[in-house]
């Protein structure tokens, strides 16, 4: 269960395997290499979990990896929405066609996008080929529609710098929330930048405060 994931609702956080990136500071290594196993819950597991919980639980809240990957995910959202349950997707903004669908198709209520690099070195640090006009794209999409969102950045000393975060605050300048998330060098898919610095409270206030122009709202999380 969570109170942060999905803002001012009492969430359960569900995660599901499979991201098309491979960022190096990633703490999800279990998640994105399918030799390390995972267990597998049915949708009817879900609603089953979910029911008895649904006089205080507003919603769920679905991330990972990627769950824009999925094949499954239409029918899952079409579910939650007979069940009547609210759902919040993260998304790493590199599937525009599926992100439209679904809100055409009014299946999310909570979109969070995470963008982890300026468009200029997008693909050097997500380590995946990916054309920036479809990261473009999906901003513009999410921007454009009337489902609430919030943008979600990562600062990490040496791949990802206040400047390029500042890159990033100008490419969505005019959006609703920013989240700058804390960089955990404990759990990282690359060994190589595990337990490597950090910036410290103090930065991560300069950067909140050099980015607050941009949004209507910027938010250092815990």
């Amino acid at each position: 269960m969570s109170l942060v994931d999905f803002p001012d609702k009492l969430c359960m956080n569900l995660i599901v395997p499979g991201c098309n990136y491979r960022c190096s500071f990633c703490p999800h290594e279990q998640l994105i290499h399918h030799h390390i196993p995972m267990p597998k819950i049915g949708m009817a597991e879900i609603v089953k979990l979910l029911r008895p919980r649904m006089g205080f639980l507003d919603g769920v809240s679905l991330g990972g990896g990627e769950p824009f990957l999925h094949r499954g995910l239409g029918s899952f959202l079409s579910e939650m929405r007979f069940q009547n349950i609210k759902v919040r997707i993260k998304t790493n903004a590199s599937r525009p066609g599926a992100i439209q669908w679904v809100l055409d198709e009014k299946l999310i209520d909570f979109l969070s996008v995470f963008i982890p690099a300026p468009l200029s070195k997008y693909a050097d640090v997500v380590n995946y080929r990916i054309d920036p006009k479809d990261v473009r794209r999906s901003i513009q999409i999410v921007r454009k529609s009337n489902v609430a969102h919030e943008f979600r950045v990562k600062p990490v000393p040496g791949l990802v710098e206040q400047e390029d975060i500042l890159e990033i605050a100008n490419t969505l300048s005019g959006s609703r929330r920013l989240v700058i998330e804390r960089f955990d060098p404990s759990h990282t898919l690359d060994p190589e930048i595990c337990g490597s610095d950090v910036f410290s409270q103090s930065e991560l206030e300069d950067i909140r405060d050099s980015t607050s122009p941009y949004f209507g709202e910027v938010i250092l999380s815990n």
